[in-house]
C-alpha cells in the first residue's frame, strides 16, 4: 500500500520509518524545511524494539505527500488536526483513508469540516485511542521506539451507508491496532487525558517553577491516584452514554503493556519510571489533553445534563492557572445535537 504520514515529530517518525522498514512505500510531511532536507539525505536509524537504517522521501509539500496515498495517517498533536484537515479538503480523493494516530475526537472534527465531502468521495476516517510506539526521536537522524503498546483501539467514522471498514492490508500491517464498535470507544479510551492533567496540576507549582522532576515516580501520591480515578469513574459515565464498553484506566494500561499491576499507584511508576515532569504550562500535558481530551468530555456531559465536578474542576483551576481558556481553544461541538453527535458513532439514541 502507499503510506503518506503527516507531521514530522517523535511518533511521524517512528510510524514513517516502521512502514519503510517493513517495505512499504512511506512518505512524511513536515513543516520543518530543514528536516526534510537531512532525512530525504540521510535516511533514519531506527533502534529500540526495531532496528535497522531506512530511506525516506520527505516533503514540506502536504500535496506531494498525500497526492498518491491509500492511507494518510496524521501524527501531529491534537490541536494539530483542524489545520491539517483544512488543507487536505480540496486535496482529497476518491477512496482514501485518513487515519488520526491518536484521535482525540479528530474523527468529530473531520465531519464537522469535510461534510459531505466524505460520503461523495468515499473517504474513510478513522482514528486511535492511543500511539502504537512509545517514541523519541533526535533530530540527528535516530529515532527509538522504547514500547510498544498492544491492543490500541482504532475505529471508523459512521456515515449514512455504516462504518467503512478498514482495509485488512492495514490492519495486518499494524497488528497492534484492535478493530472496535465507534470513535466514541476510541477517543473516550484516551488514557492519557484522565491521568496526565491531575498529576500535572497536582505538581502545578513544581512547573512553574521549572523544577525539574520524575512524572510518576516523584509526582504521583495517594491523593493523587484516587483523584485521577474519579476523573476516569466521569469519563466512563458519558462512554455508557455511547454503548460503549469501557475498562478502567489500570486494565487499559495492563492491556497496552501485557502486565498485572493491582493498582494504579503501583503501576504508573512501574510502568514509566524516567519520564519527566512538565517545566512549563505550555506543555501537551495542558496545551493536548485538556482542551483536545477533557473539555470534549466535558462538552458532552453538558449536552447530556450530566454533571462532572472532578473533570470539570481540572479544566477550570488549569484555565486559571496558566491564564488560557482551554474552552475557548478545545474542542467545540457547537451547535451539535446529542442524537447528532451519537449518529457520527453509527448510534441513534442514548441510554
Amino acid at each position: 500500500m502507499k503510506y503518506a504520514v503527516v507531521g514530522g515529530g517523535n511518533t511521524g517518525q517512528a510510524i514513517a520509518s516502521y512502514l519503510a522498514l517493513n517495505k512499504e512505500k512511506v512518505k512524511l510531511y513536515t513543516r520543518n524545511a530543514e528536516r526534510a532536507e537531512r532525512i530525504s539525505r540521510n535516511g533514519l536509524e531506527i533502534k529500540g524494539v526495531y532496528s535497522g537504517y531506512i530511506n525516506l522521501e520527505v516533503h514540506t509539500s502536504i500535496e506531494e505527500v498525500i497526492q498518491d496515498a491509500e492511507i494518510i495517517i496524521i501524527s501531529t498533536t491534537a490541536d494539530g488536526h483542524k489545520p491539517i484537515i483544512r488543507k487536505l479538503k480540496p486535496l482529497l480523493k476518491n477512496d482514501q483513508t485518513i487515519v488520526f494516530i491518536p484521535g482525540y475526537w479528530a474523527a468529530v472534527e473531520c465531519k464537522q469540516i469535510l461534510g459531505k465531502d466524505i460520503e461523495n468521495k468515499n473517504i474513510t476516517i478513522a482514528e486511535t485511542n492511543a500511539q502504537p510506539f512509545i517514541s523519541d526521536a533526535d533530530d540527528e537522524g535516530r529515532v527509538w521506539v522504547r514500547k510498544i503498546k498492544n491492543n490500541v483501539l482504532v475505529s471508523t467514522l459512521a456515515t449514512s451507508k455504516g462504518q467503512l471498514p478498514l482495509s485488512s492490508e492495514f490492519l495486518s500491517r499494524f497488528p497492534h491496532l484492535v478493530p472496535s464498535k465507534n470513535i466514541f470507544e476510541t477517543s473516550l479510551n484516551n488514557s492519557n487525558v484522565v491521568i496526565h492533567v491531575p498529576i500535572s496540576l497536582f505538581n502545578a507549582s513544581r512547573i512553574d517553577d521549572s523544577q525539574e522532576f520524575l512524572f510518576y515516580p516523584e509526582g504521583i501520591s495517594p491523593l493523587v491516584v484516587r483523584y485521577i480515578e474519579k476523573v476516569d469513574e466521569e469519563r466512563r459515565k458519558i462512554a455508557d452514554l455511547f454503548h460503549v464498553e469501557t475498562k478502567n484506566i489500570l486494565t487499559i494500561l495492563n492491556d497496552f503493556y501485557g502486565t498485572s499491576y493491582s493498582t494504579l499507584y503501583e503501576a504508573l511508576p512501574s510502568l514509566f519510571p524516567a519520564g519527566a515532569g512538565p517545566t512549563t504550562f505550555k506543555h501537551r500535558y495542558f496545551t493536548e489533553d485538556i482542551p483536545f481530551g477533557l473539555v470534549a468530555i466535558s462538552e458532552v456531559a453538558k449536552k447530556a445534563d450530566i454533571d462532572l465536578p472532578y473533570t470539570n474542576s481540572l479544566i477550570d483551576i488549569a484555565s486559571l492557572l496558566s491564564t488560557v481558556d482551554y474552552r475557548k481553544e478545545g474542542v467545540n461541538f457547537g451547535e451539535i445535537t446529542f442524537e447528532e453527535l451519537s449518529s457520527y458513532g453509527g448510534l441513534t439514541e442514548k441510554v
